[in-house]
């Protein structure tokens, strides 16, 4: 760590004491307008707030007539089986003479 030296050359002193002696030239109550100007009124965070709920409840009535719109898959018929997709991530096996099958697709835990 560098040791500096506190005392000033006495020049510099005297002019750092004239200049502390001094009265601001700042004008506080026009810096108070000015400062008061600049603090944003409350209204526009309610506004921003409201854009964004509308922009979500938007897009989720996209997703939601993509979901109804959409038409599942026709049944395949392999080797006397019947598969129906049940739900996004469940497929529904039906064979003659034997127990249905339920296929996930998907772990619970990789959907994102």
């Amino acid at each position: 760590m560098i040791d500096r030296d506190r005392d000033l050359p006495p020049e510099v002193e005297r002019q750092w004491r004239e200049w502390a002696s001094t009265e601001p030239a700042i004008d506080e109550q026009q810096l108070k307008r000015n400062l008061l100007e600049r603090i944003p009124e409350p209204k526009s965070r309610t506004r921003s707030r409201l854009v964004l709920v509308a922009a979500a409840a938007s897009i989720l009535a996209v997703f939601i007539g993509i979901e109804t719109t959409r038409e599942p898959q026709p049944p395949v018929i392999a080797d006397e089986a019947v598969v129906h997709e049940t739900g996004a991530n469940v497929i529904l096996v039906l064979r003659e003479g034997a127990e249905p099958i339920y296929v996930a697709t998907e772990r619970y835990g990789d959907r994102k």
